[in-house]
């Protein structure tokens, strides 16, 4: 479920979990207090696991902690975060939903590349989620936007980014990518330019940011000279263990943590150019850092605009959250909060007491006094999910993050549901030009925008760093429109035809097989309502076929007209039967493992059982037909990713053909999520034909 973020996914994903028993609810950490008062509010019981215990725990740990347990849901919130199916957590969440309903939510489900959804939707489709088009990918997305419920929901409207420019320094830019390679670490490391792309990327957030990461790099290529010197040097795992912390360096001795090496002499000069071009970049802080200054000033002129705003303002790095508060807080009503807790002008306050100050109507807290008011919030990007700040007004992107989902997030915290403003407005300071040509981030964010757009939708707007940017009508129009919202489009069509006062018509015709009806359409063809092993599905056909294409169901149903005629039972016929050739084939399409959506391993496996009867011997074939027939069943069948996984592994498995067909087989009572055969496999309940006969 991609819902726009504010939209309340947390009570849908409740309201579904009411329906089933035993349910698992899997969540970052920083939110698993709002899922409580959720589900406290809601009076819901539900297990709450933690991304961050998955990825801390090993695989074979949290299956034994939880096989006693069988859930029947596992709801995913915030779902991109276990995008990386390389990571434990991924590993330990796709044991824990195996053989459960899973049901994945996140308004930003893709932040780079179309693989975050393959990821996702692999973790219930199997391996097949990578066969899978776009379009099939995207049925299992639902998304409803804020614009198409505007009437049921009270959410404000986001204006127009707009930008604001800051001073450029193209003698830094150029020094920073001109470092000299750092030595890289004994097992391999990073050159000289990456670094160079890194500490730019930090200064189009600010100053400050790139002066704490220079500092950190001073003290560690200090530290390696000392080391060197001595005639050491450290692994990457021995470097972790150094510890840097409020401008220090704290380790051991080189020569006791290192083992001594050869070239160390060659090294040694390697290091010190490097140190001495960071030593440099350090001299030219000396001086009032004056970009930072007119990034306050921006900030002070908002507020100014904006007198009787509440403004909630993001960064990705502590650093410039915490050198706009020194700059501003002089103002009073000015907070900031990190990760390491929050301050106000006053001194320290928690980060309940931060976030109730500044949005108690969001909290439902007691408005504090004139004295203790928050008014504009400097925060880092550890409250751009989760959170509910809809007592604000405004937004201010302090820097511009890698994906366009962050920026849609943070947005999100203030465009919500109950917010008493109409409008929303947003702010983005830009990067300095020449960090702008370097890090590309124009181009690389419009890039994952434009992915996102296609594949799930999103209502950020495309993103351009152009001031004062605004998309016209007929660009907006342009705008290809996503799978997702396509359904939704084909829903409404369906919803309006629905008679209010439920009256029959005069042309209706109900059969034992389907109800019948016939409306003038700008072309012959027809619409079905059907359903295959009891999952209802919607086709339609003209004469050369019948499908169930979106785009095409989509065409059909705007070209059929509201004029009703009677039914002729040669048009009835003619359906009828298209609609079973298009069942039985795609039944002995599934039944010989050819579906387009299976993975390659799965038609090995296949071929597999197929040589293990034709190879048995004439006294053990009918036995062996046996075990291949249920291991033919959980070939064919959809499988979740923990499933997927143990089939590859039993395809290279070396063993007897009984033995490896008993194995796969066995496999059909853990995965439960295995169809049942069902009594009535296929059915029509209606048809609508169109006909464009006078």
């Amino acid at each position: 479920m991609c819902d726009d973020v504010g939209m309340g996914k947390t009570y849908v994903g409740i309201a579904v979990a009411q329906r089933f028993p035993h349910r698992l609810i899997v969540v970052p950490a920083a939110l698993t207090s709002m899922w409580r008062a959720a589900l406290a509010a809601t009076r819901t019981d539900a297990k709450l696991v933690t991304f961050e215990s998955l990825s801390r725990g090993d695989v074979g740990r949290v299956e034994k902690t939880h096989k006693r347990l069988s859930y029947d849901l596992v709801i995913v919130d915030e779902a991109h975060h276990v995008r990386n199916p390389r990571t434990n957590r991924y590993f330990a969440l796709e044991s824990l939903v195996r053989g459960a309903k899973v049901m994945l939510l996140s308004a930003t489900p893709i932040h780079n590349r179309r693989h975050d959804l393959v990821a996702l939707l692999s973790l219930f489709l199997g391996s097949r989620a990578r066969a899978m088009t776009t379009g099939e990918l995207s049925l299992c997305v639902v998304r409803r936007e804020q614009k198409q419920l505007a009437d049921a929901l009270r959410i404000p409207a986001i204006l127009p980014v707009v930008y604001h420019e800051v001073s450029d320094d193209r003698a830094l830019v150029d020094q920073l990518m001109t470092l000299p390679p750092p030595v890289p670490l004994r097992d391999g490391g990073l050159g000289g330019a990456l670094i160079g792309r890194g500490l730019v990327h930090q200064w189009a957030s600010s100053e400050a940011a790139l002066h704490e990461a220079v500092k950190r790099r001073v003290a560690r290529a200090v530290a390696l000279c000392s080391s060197l010197e001595a005639g050491t040097y450290p692994t990457t795992q021995e470097l972790e263990t150094w510890i840097y912390g409020e401008g220090a360096l704290q380790l051991g001795f080189g020569e006791l943590l290192s083992s001594p090496i050869v070239d160390h002499a060659e090294l040694l000069p390697a290091v010190r150019a490097h140190l001495n071009a960071l030593e440099l970049l350090l001299a030219r802080f000396s001086a009032s850092p004056t970009i930072d200054a007119e990034r306050a000033r921006i900030i002070d002129y908002i507020e100014q605009r904006q007198p009787d705003s509440r403004i909630v303002a993001f960064a990705q790095y502590a650093e410039t959250v915490s050198t706009l508060f020194r700059r501003l807080a002089r103002r009073g009503r000015v907070a900031m909060l990190t990760s390491h807790g929050a301050r106000v002008a006053g001194g320290a306050l928690t980060r309940t007491e931060a976030i109730n100050r500044f949005a108690p109507g969001a909290t439902g807290s007691r408005n504090p006094g004139s004295a203790e008011a928050i008014d504009l919030l400097l925060t880092t990007d550890l409250l751009s999910e989760g959170v509910n700040l809809q007592d604000a007004d405004t937004v201010i992107h302090l820097d511009i993050p890698w994906t366009a989902a962050r920026m849609e997030q943070r947005v999100g915290r203030v465009a919500r549901l109950a917010s008493r403003h109409t409008e929303v407005r947003v702010h983005a300071i830009r990067p300095p030009l020449s960090a702008q040509e370097i890090l590309g981030s124009e181009s690389i964010v419009q890039r994952k925008w434009n992915v996102a757009k296609h594949i799930v939708g999103t209502s950020a707007p495309s993103p351009s760093f152009k001031s004062g940017f605004s998309p016209t009508p007929s660009e907006r129009d342009s705008e290809m429109e996503s799978t997702p919202a396509q359904t939704e489009r084909l829903r409404a069509i369906l919803e309006s035809w629905i008679a209010i006062d439920g009256s029959a018509d005069m042309y209706l015709v109900e059969t034992d097989a389907a109800t019948l009806a016939s409306v003038k359409a700008q072309r012959p063809g027809f619409i079905a309502a059907v359903s295959v092993d009891g999952v209802p599905q919607l086709v339609v056909g003209d004469a050369d076929r019948v499908t169930t294409d979106l785009t095409a169901q989509i065409d059909t149903c705007t070209s059929a007209g509201d004029v009703e005629t009677p039914t002729i039972p040669a048009d009835t016929e003619r359906a009828s039967e298209m609609i079973h050739r298009w069942f039985t084939a795609g039944k002995a399409s599934e039944a010989a493992g050819l579906s387009a959506s299976n993975a390659l391993h799965r038609r090995a496996i296949i071929a597999r059982i197929d040589a293990s009867i034709e190879t048995a011997p004439p006294h053990l074939r009918t036995a062996r037909a046996i075990a291949a027939a249920r291991a033919r069943r959980v070939a064919t069948a959809p499988q979740c990713a923990a499933v997927e996984r143990e089939l590859e592994t039993l395809l290279a498995a070396d063993s007897t053909a009984d033995e490896w067909l008993r194995a796969i087989a066995a496999l059909e009572t853990k995965a439960g999520q295995l169809k049942k055969s069902s009594a009535d496999p296929f059915r029509v309940h209606a048809m609508l034909l169109l006909t464009n006969q006078s």
